[in-house]
């Protein structure tokens, strides 16, 4: 599907839970989103309904994210359901805290690859980071990087660890962090993201924080054996000689990004959501679909979804093309 800036549009992120419906309280997460009636969560039909409307759009690559989607009970069906669609890519974003027991079970259901939290290698403070209490947090942290562990035995590749890097906090574990995600022989992509700004309700919070990831960027472009660039953020990854891939993600913001984004969006609640950066021009198909509209009706509300979607910032003067349809 081609929408009319020409970005062909091949990806779609699913939150298979609400923001606020985590385990965790990370001091850096914003929860952004509206608390909703359960009833408005999809269901496993649902979401394989819509999933299969997307990929005869060549949409073919899902990522599900939440909240966190492994407090669903029944995310195993949901897997199942979604890996006998022979789409191309079918990945999770997950804290990892249900992982050790499912991992196999979600490899065999189709799962391909998956992206762990994990902020920091100290107890402390990953009791601090995940709004954890000290007693608890000790066991989930234990079961985050035993789940990182079963995730790599199970099969799942990559399997991507999330570092929020934070300044006064984690800023000096990065080498520990290198040394972890190399001592699972390749299999690990370490991400040091970028703390941002956007959602956080204390700027003094952000400021304290704030960690600039340049001055890794300089240090990796010394040390890497190979550089890549990945042509969808721009994003460069390392090959470190201990045979670990580094990435740098920064803000997600610019002409480039938004040009390039090849991805749609699905709320908890089944509407379409054709920005990262609004939640102005959301398009509902859940209502529709429980109301018995055909696979036609949904369609169609796909396809207005895709018209409604515009680079949130554009490159100088440029405009979309008016005689281009929106194409299969």
């Amino acid at each position: 599907m081609i929408d009319r800036y020409g970005r062909l549009v091949r990806g779609v992120r699913i939150s298979l839970t609400p923001s606020y419906r985590c385990n965790f309280r990370c001091v850096f997460c914003h929860m952004e989103g509206v608390l909703e009636h359960e009833d408005t969560i999809m269901n496993p039909e649902e979401i394989e309904k819509i999933v299969k409307i997307l990929y005869k759009y060549g949409v073919d690559k899902v990522k599900l994210t939440g909240g966190e989607p492994m407090l669903r009970s029944d995310i195993l069906e949901i897997v199942k359901r979604l890996g006998r669609l022979g789409l191309s890519d079918l990945a999770m974003t997950t804290n990892g805290t249900r992982l050790v027991s499912l991992a196999k079970k979600l490899r065999k259901a189709g799962l391909m690859r998956v992206n762990i939290s994990l902020h920091t290698l100290d107890e402390k403070k990953y009791c601090w980071i995940t709004g954890l209490s000290q007693k608890s947090s000790k066991t989930r942290y234990e079961y985050t990087v035993d789940a990182i562990r079963a995730a790599v035995e199970a099969g799942l590749d990559p399997v991507k660890l999330n570092v929020v890097v934070m300044k006064g906090v984690n800023d000096d574990e990065i080498d520990r962090m290198i040394d972890f995600a190399g001592s699972f022989n390749g299999k690990v992509i370490l991400q040091l993201i970028e703390l941002v700004e956007e959602g956080l309700t204390d700027r003094s919070f952000f400021q304290k924080y704030y960690y600039n990831l340049k001055d890794l960027e300089d240090r990796f472009e010394k040390e890497a054996l190979k550089i890549i660039t990945r042509s969808l953020h721009k994003r460069k990854q390392y090959l470190l000689p201990n045979n670990i891939w580094i990435e740098i993600v920064r803000p997600l913001s610019g002409p480039h990004f938004c040009m390039s984004d090849d991805r749609i969006r699905i709320t908890h609640d089944g509407r379409f959501k054709p920005c990262l950066m609004t939640d102005e021009n959301l398009v509902d198909f859940l209502t529709p679909m429980r109301m018995g509209a055909d696979d036609g009706e949904i369609e169609k509300l796909f396809i207005e979804a895709i018209k409604l979607r515009e680079p949130y910032y554009k490159p100088e003067n440029f405009k979309p093309r008016e005689d281009v349809e929106i194409l299969k």
